[in-house]
């Protein structure tokens, strides 16, 4: 294949420009995405710490391989979507290493709205057991959800990939013979009871998890009985008179490390051998993107300078 001859001048002044604009907006990319995931409002922190519960991403490394890489999906879900500001979709999804096993992880952040599942939510969790179902990838949830954003309730369950969606997918999973773990550590209300209790194993967090279609506000509402959350979906509840969870765990540490321990059990797939060609790197610097794409976005540019610099010896049949 003949390689692209680029006309591109990187000593102009258009193309510095264009260098200049694309460095800064993707530091502000950078700067919003890192507090996407990392940076909540004070109270909503004192709150989960009062709850005795960790912060979604402190769940991870305890359920992670220690330095392993995490492919983390839609990080910037829901930006911009709503009132207030709901980052990540109040959910973290995406693969990981556990126990040296390729998992789907989705985690319920506690700390964005109480876990809520808001559309873009539902839509978040539904693209991950998609891509689990596609590459066979069991599914750890960390379950932690405050049940659906009832202003937007219209929105979480009357679509074919809505909130229904989870579940097929969890039965789906289930008759393809791939393992979920379910690690509820917060409340599982409405919609989320159904997650863990399609799950495989189950493991409940004493003192914090709880599993219920309604909780016991609802249930003193609907039948004046007064009940308390342990009594009506609580860790000892589940685990010794309705066998809905497995493994009962004192603390949250303990409850990821009986996850990791359960996954060390899985089977692990054959390797396949994949005949592939010596990569090349690109003749041209892929750093001279950069100065590609206009500041203005209605000029035009010619797309095959993007192209040498992405394909290998920036070589290309047209």
């Amino acid at each position: 294949m003949r390689r692209i001859v680029s006309n591109i001048s990187t000593q102009s002044h258009e193309f510095k420009e264009n260098q200049a604009d694309m460095a800064r907006v993707l530091n502000e990319f950078r700067q919003l995405q890192q507090k996407a995931r990392y940076t909540r409002p004070e109270r909503d922190m004192q709150r989960l710490n009062k709850q005795k519960k960790l912060f979604v991403r402190d769940r991870l490394e305890l359920l992670l391989d220690p330095g392993t890489p995490f492919l983390e999906f839609s990080s910037m879900a829901a930006h911009y979507a709503y009132e207030g500001t709901v980052p990540g979709a109040a959910v973290v999804t995406g693969i990981g290493l556990v126990s040296g096993r390729e998992v789907m992880v989705i985690a319920g952040d506690a700390s964005v709205k109480g876990g809520a599942w808001y559309p873009l939510t539902v839509k978040k969790m539904v693209r991950a057991l998609d891509i689990a179902i596609e590459n066979r990838l069991p599914v750890i949830h960390i379950c932690d959800s405050a049940g659906g954003f009832l202003p937007l309730q219209s929105g979480v369950f009357p679509d074919r990939f809505a909130a229904g969606r989870i579940f097929r997918n969890q039965v789906q999973l289930s008759k393809m013979n791939i393992p979920q773990i379910a690690i509820v550590c917060g409340h599982c209300t409405a919609g989320g009871a159904y997650v863990p209790a399609l799950s495989d194993y189950n493991i409940i967090v004493r003192g914090t998890g709880a599993i219920f279609l309604g909780g016991p506000p609802l249930v003193k509402a609907a039948t004046g009985e007064v009940v308390t959350v342990e009594a009506l979906g609580g860790c000892d509840m589940h685990t010794t008179t309705s066998g809905t969870a497995d493994y009962p765990a004192d603390n949250e540490p303990q409850a990821f490390a009986i996850a990791r321990d359960i996954a060390a059990q899985f089977r692990k797939p054959k390797k396949q051998v994949i005949e592939t060609a010596p990569v090349e790197a690109p003749y041209y610097d892929p750093e001279e993107l950069y100065g590609i794409i206009p500041m203005d976005r209605k000029t035009q540019y010619d797309v095959r300078e993007v192209i040498a610099r992405i394909v290998d010896g920036s070589r290309f049949h047209e």
